[in-house]
C-alpha cells in the first residue's frame, strides 16, 4: 500500500473561474481579517453497485461567514462523474479567493431534478441513462472551517454514493440523498487493506455479492473504537464511510491478485472497521419515504479498531477465522 497522499488529481487547481454574486466577494464580516484567502474544494466518492456512471451537474457554492451574510458564488455549469472518483482520486470542483475568517457552513448548488433535462443522470449496468434527482435542501455541509489570510484552505468532499443512491419505487428515476463528508486536506490519513478470499464467494456460501464483479463486497468504517457494526439505516451507529473491495489486476503491483480496499481522507482519530459480503442487500434510508423498511439483517465480520494518523496509511486486513 502506498502513502495515502499520493492521490490522483484529475483537474488542475484553478480549474475554472468563479464570479461572485448575491452576498458578493466583499464577504460582510467573515471573522478575523483583514484580507482574503484561497479556498479550494475537491470531490471524491465511495462507489455503489449496479450502475457504471453517476453524473452530477454543479453550478455554484455558497459560504456562510460566522459573522455576516452568506456569500453565493456561481460558475458555468459543470458535470462530474462521481463514480470516476474512487480509491483516492479527486477532482477539483473550484478554487476561489474569499474573505478570510471563520465560516459556519458551505452549500453546493446542483442541477438535478426529474424534468426530462439530463443535466444529472445515472448510467445503469445495461447502458441506459436515467434521470437523477438530488433534494436541494440537503446539500449543506455544516462543518465549520477557517480561511486564513494570504493562505490556502483545501478541503475534499466525499460523496458516498453507496449511502445515498436509491431507485425509489413508483418514481421515474434515481434519487441521490447527499451523504457528504468533508475533510481538511492538510490533516488526514487512510485506512486500507486486503480481504481473505475465504470471506468471499464462492468460498463463503452466505455471501450475496456478485462473484464476477465483486459488487456487494464492502468495508464499512465507523467513527470511534469498539463500535458494533450495523447496516445503513439512519440509526446510530451508521458508517461514516464505505469502500468497495476489488481484485487487484495490476500485474506490476506487488499486491497483484489480492482483494483490496481503501478509505482515504479520514480525519485523524479512532475508528472501527468491518467487512461484509452482503452489502448489496443494504437498503438505504430515504427521508421522503420513511415508511420503507431499511433495517437489514446483514452479517459483518467482527469490528476491528483502527487509529488514523496524519499522512499515514493504517493497514487493516480481514482474515478468515481459524477453525
Amino acid at each position: 500500500m502506498s502513502n495515502n497522499k499520493s492521490i490522483s488529481v484529475l483537474v488542475s487547481l484553478a480549474a475554472f473561474a468563479l464570479t461572485s454574486c448575491g452576498g458578493g466577494g466583499g464577504g460582510g464580516g467573515a471573522g478575523p481579517g483583514p484580507g482574503t484567502g484561497t479556498v479550494s474544494i475537491a470531490l471524491t466518492d465511495a462507489a455503489v453497485d449496479n450502475v457504471t456512471e453517476v453524473w452530477v451537474e454543479f453550478d455554484g457554492i455558497t459560504f456562510k461567514p460566522a459573522n455576516g451574510e452568506q456569500d453565493e458564488y456561481t460558475f458555468d455549469a459543470r458535470a462530474i462523474d462521481l463514480l470516476a472518483l474512487t480509491n483516492g482520486k479527486i477532482e477539483i470542483l473550484y478554487e476561489q479567493e474569499i474573505p478570510a475568517g471563520n465560516y459556519n457552513w458551505m452549500k453546493l448548488a446542483v442541477n438535478a431534478d426529474f424534468d426530462e433535462i439530463f443535466d444529472s443522470y445515472v448510467v445503469e449496468d445495461g447502458g441506459g441513462q436515467v434521470e437523477l434527482r438530488i433534494p436541494p435542501d440537503r446539500l449543506k455541509l455544516g462543518n465549520g472551517f477557517v480561511v486564513t489570510a494570504n493562505g490556502t484552505s483545501a478541503f475534499v468532499i466525499e460523496w458516498n454514493l453507496r449511502m445515498g443512491l436509491t431507485d425509489p419505487v413508483g418514481q421515474q428515476g434515481y434519487k441521490l440523498q447527499p451523504s457528504l463528508r468533508i475533510t481538511d486536506m492538510t490533516d488526514y490519513g487512510t485506512i486500507a487493506g486486503t480481504v481473505d478470499p475465504a470471506l468471499l464467494p464462492p468460498i463463503d456460501e452466505s455471501c450475496t455479492s456478485d462473484t464476477n464483479t465483486g459488487d456487494g463486497n464492502v468495508v464499512y468504517v465507523y467513527e470511534g473504537a469498539d463500535i458494533t457494526p450495523d447496516d445503513v439505516d439512519g440509526i446510530d451507529p451508521d458508517p461514516i464511510a464505505t469502500a468497495d473491495v476489488r481484485l487487484n489486476l495490476d500485474d506490476e503491483d506487488p499486491n497483484f491478485g489480492n482483494h483490496e480496499y481503501m478509505v482515504p481522507f479520514l480525519s485523524p482519530g479512532d475508528y472501527t472497521v468491518a467487512f461484509t459480503c452482503q452489502g448489496i442487500d443494504d437498503v438505504m434510508p430515504d427521508p421522503e419515504q420513511p415508511e420503507l423498511e431499511v433495517d437489514d439483517d446483514i452479517a459483518f465480520t467482527a469490528g476491528v479498531n483502527a487509529t488514523v494518523v496524519d499522512d499515514e496509511t493504517t493497514i487493516v486486513d480481514f482474515a478468515a477465522p481459524i477453525l
